[in-house]
């Protein structure tokens, strides 16, 4: 029997992740998942998705499927490659060099972790202001927002298996109220409300495509863990796979229900799903609904510090951050440090920004790493890169990362450049730095070398 062919190297700075046990398995990775996807978006959507498309509007929810199905074909393919910590990073550094690993390292610890997470946890307290009116500013919010931290920090500093059980307890405590929405609400349903008046355009089917692309934002987050993924190569593509699956199934559950419900009441509603628990539930259903969301958000909070820090800790790892943010805690083999600075950061930019302006930093640098991503699987398909076991290989040759690259270019030209410009600077000045980091290293290396 031949010898196995050599494995790629992914360069000469890449790290052994030895040092994060592999204790991760399909269920926890596809809770993570879950949880960076449904987040707060499908709670406000439905209402804005209805006023372009009205009952159509779940057309828009199956293309959008399709879309970032692409993306995550994507995914689990340079998933299932490239098993070293970090998720996009990784897959970048792996496939383009550490120039374009730095960019896609930077982009996704800034815009796509830490800007929105901080997000998410600004959205939290603006909910339970609504039923607390203190934390709506000063130190009762800073206080709130650095105990939610706290705790976070303390559970996933204790390791990524206590991290991913508690990423997994609230994936279900999350989703229990949605679903119930769904099955309490299909009875009170009328049939009158869900009749198209008529197929809707094309075109008008895409833009509210685009619109519904942010609530299916995020399965990317559950993979910076992929260091510590038991079987790579079998567990990414099906997290991913069941991920992706469920999400679109809720979705388009719940606008089939809160349209039913909620009728012509339904376009432009700003809080859709409140109005239709308190159509449903009764007087109690605004409150059931500011606890689903808040439950919604903290679970979207739980998988992030278990995934975020994972690309700080990576890329501390091949020195193209402090080396500090790469210690593992000795007691419970986790990286302590990147914890602890990714909280501090996100609490910080929770505390002073709105959520609508931290949304905005975020999307554009969010659609930037899918773009990578997708061109990242043509050179790691022809250089055959495998670094734990067989990988998965999206069907359709070369169709799929296409495909996937000019929905994302599509998505990026809706753009104006205002809202292209965080990203697109964090990106050039990333950029930038990475480039002269490689010139001093090599000049070094052959100073070395004499």
């Amino acid at each position: 029997m031949p010898a196995p062919p050599p494995q790629p190297s992914l360069g000469p700075s890449a790290p052994s992740d030895a040092s994060l046990p592999r204790v991760i398995g399909v269920g926890a990775l596809t809770a993570s998942a879950i949880n960076t996807i449904v987040g707060s978006g499908i709670f406000g959507l439905p209402g804005l998705a209805a006023a372009m498309l009205g009952p159509a509007a779940v057309l828009a929810y199956l293309l959008c499927a399709v879309l970032v199905g692409l993306v995550g074909l994507c995914l689990a393919e340079v998933g299932s490659r490239v098993t070293n910590a970090g998720g996009l990073y990784a897959y970048a550094t792996a496939a383009f060099g550490p120039v374009m690993g730095g960019v896609a390292g930077t982009l996704l610890w800034t815009s796509n972790s830490v800007v929105a997470g901080a997000a998410v946890a600004a959205l939290l307290v603006d909910t339970l202001t609504l039923a607390v009116p203190p934390l709506a500013g000063g130190l009762p919010r800073t206080a709130f927002l650095v105990a939610v931290y706290a705790v976070l920090v303390t559970v996933n500093i204790t390791g990524a298996r206590a991290g991913a059980r508690l990423s997994t307890i609230l994936s279900v405590v999350k989703l229990a109220p949605l679903l119930l929405l769904i099955a309490a609400g299909i009875p009170a349903v009328q049939a009158t409300n869900l009749r198209w008046p008529a197929m809707p355009e094309p075109v008008a089917v895409g833009r509210t495509a685009v619109l519904l692309f942010f609530a299916f934002m995020g399965v990317e987050g559950g993979l910076n863990a992929s260091g510590e993924v038991m079987a790579p190569a079998r567990t990414v593509p099906r997290a991913i796979g069941v991920a992706l699956s469920f999400v679109t199934v809720l979705y388009v559950a719940l606008q089939i229900t809160v349209q039913g419900v909620l009728g012509d009441a339904l376009p432009n509603n700003a809080a859709p799903l409140a109005a239709a628990a308190g159509a449903v539930f009764g007087p109690s259903g605004r409150a059931f609904l500011i606890a689903a969301t808040a439950l919604s958000i903290i679970g979207y909070l739980a998988a992030d510090i278990l995934c975020s820090p994972r690309t700080l800790f990576a890329m501390a790892q091949r020195r193209q951050l402090p080396r500090t943010l790469a210690r593992v805690d000795p007691r419970f083999d986790s990286p302590a440090v990147a914890i602890c600075v990714y909280a501090a950061s996100c609490a910080t930019l929770a505390c002073t920004g709105s959520f609508q302006q931290l949304v905005i930093a975020a999307t554009s640098g969010t659609l930037m790493l899918y773009l990578i991503c997708c061109v990242a699987v043509l050179p790691l398909r022809a250089r055959d890169v495998a670094t734990h076991g067989t990988p998965f290989v999206a069907p359709g040759g070369t169709l799929v990362p296409l495909a996937g690259s000019a929905i994302i270019v599509w998505l990026l030209s809706t753009l104006t450049w205002m809202e292209l410009a965080s990203a697109l600077g964090v990106a050039i000045v990333a950029a930038v730095v990475y480039v002269v980091r490689e010139v001093f290293a090599e000049r070094a290396a052959l100073a070395a070398g004499l």
